[in-house]
């Protein structure tokens, strides 16, 4: 009998039947998953395995725990919600939620969703259309307004805590990080003292265009769901200036500001964009092109 890789006994017993398991491609260096097509007599499936060493070493995961209490490998288990939530709110398709578990001595943490049609996202490839579905995609789960942030399964922070954890989590980044100046992060943590967010809605911290698939040029679906939590649209936003040009923000938030207002990231912006480059959100690793890329919104 074809067995699910690492997971076990009791994890796989309620699991569809096999046929057949594939390994797929390592896509990084620093993943923090090993992915598989398992192939059922029903679905082909993506069985994910999280490396709680790698979580360990990911100065990005570092970042979700001190910032928004996300231990990925502890609270895998419980990511249902956010495969719910994602699901009722977006235009994209979303991953059918098969199964996940939390990682404890004996076992490994994993998620278990079907595999859909399409290819990855490449930059090269986002053209106005794709452009315009993000901007609908982030519109919407923008609507989904609430009071406290931090974890998606039970964001209960209040506001209050928001600038206050993000100056902590600024400095505890920063003492692993050398190339951060001293003047800099002084400066940084004053502004973020007033970093005040009234309300919190769905977003990912790790937001990139290879998260999504697309079908005959048209974005079609999300697949990487794990870094979901309750935080500012402002940090995603600030996010976003990486990922457009010009004429590609533009476009955005034409479509967005048809359900939302642009708020001002004119005081958030330089601790945000600090707070994403400590966490390694796209791989750059001169803080001065980071900080001084050009402003989209």
């Amino acid at each position: 009998m074809v067995a699910y890789p690492h997971l076990s006994s009791e994890q796989q017993q309620d699991l569809p039947k096999l046929i057949q398991v594939t390994a797929l491609p390592v896509m990084y260096e620093d993943s923090t998953h090993q992915l598989w097509q398992c192939d059922t007599f029903q679905d082909q499936l993506i069985l994910k395995i999280c490396s709680s060493d790698q979580v360990d070493k990911s100065t990005f995961w570092q970042g979700m725990a001190n910032l928004f209490d996300v231990n990925l490998p502890k609270q895998l288990g419980k990511i249902d919600q956010a495969y719910e939530t994602v699901t009722t709110l977006s235009q994209l398709a979303i991953p059918e939620y098969i199964s996940s578990g939390s990682s404890s001595p004996q076992t490994h943490a994993f998620i278990l969703a079907t595999k859909l049609p399409g290819a990855m996202v490449t930059n090269i490839e986002v053209d106005d259309d794709m452009v315009i579905s993000l901007a609908n995609h982030i519109g919407d789960l923008h609507q989904q307004e609430q009071k406290k942030w931090g974890r998606f399964y039970q964001a209960d922070f209040d506001s209050q805590k928001w600038p206050l954890r993000l100056q902590d989590t600024l400095i505890a980044l920063a003492e692993n990080q050398s190339m951060i100046a001293t003047e800099l992060l002084d400066e940084v943590i004053e502004l973020a003292a007033n970093c005040t967010v009234d309300n919190f809605v769905p977003i990912m911290p790790d937001l990139r265009w290879d998260q999504f698939l697309q079908q005959n040029g048209s974005l079609s679906a999300l697949v990487d769901l794990d870094a979901f939590v309750y935080g500012p649209r402002e940090l995603e936003l600030v996010l976003l200036e990486y990922l457009l040009d010009e004429q590609q923000a533009n476009l955005f938030a034409e479509h967005y500001q048809k359900n939302h207002s642009l708020p001002d990231l004119t005081q958030v912006r330089k601790p945000y964009r600090l707070l994403l480059f400590m966490m390694n959100v796209l791989g750059e690793k001169n803080i001065d092109n980071w900080m001084q890329a050009s402003t989209r919104f």
